[in-house]
């Protein structure tokens, strides 16, 4: 932790220096750009979608008493025991 906070203040003044020394750039952005910004964006959102999926889905499926009722299975008669 204490290597954290003298690494912060340096990365604070390289910031600043970065910002206060800049020089122009004499560029064109072209409206592609932006399109393809939007585009990188979209499809960040979508693969964090995908990674987390599972989290997602049991967040949205979780009951609201947090006990789940058991599913039930074909395979199993009234006493519980499996078919044989």
């Amino acid at each position: 932790m204490k290597k954290l906070l003298t690494i912060i203040p340096v990365l604070i003044i390289l910031i600043g220096a970065t910002v206060l020394f800049e020089r122009p750039a004499y560029a064109y952005a072209d409206p592609g750009t932006g399109l393809l910004a939007v585009q990188a964006l979209g499809s960040a959102l979508v693969a964090t979608g995908w990674y987390l999926r599972r989290k997602i889905y049991a967040f949205l499926h979780r009951t609201s008493s947090g006990n789940q009722a058991p599913i039930d299975n074909p395979a199993r008669n009234d006493r519980g025991s499996t078919l044989s």
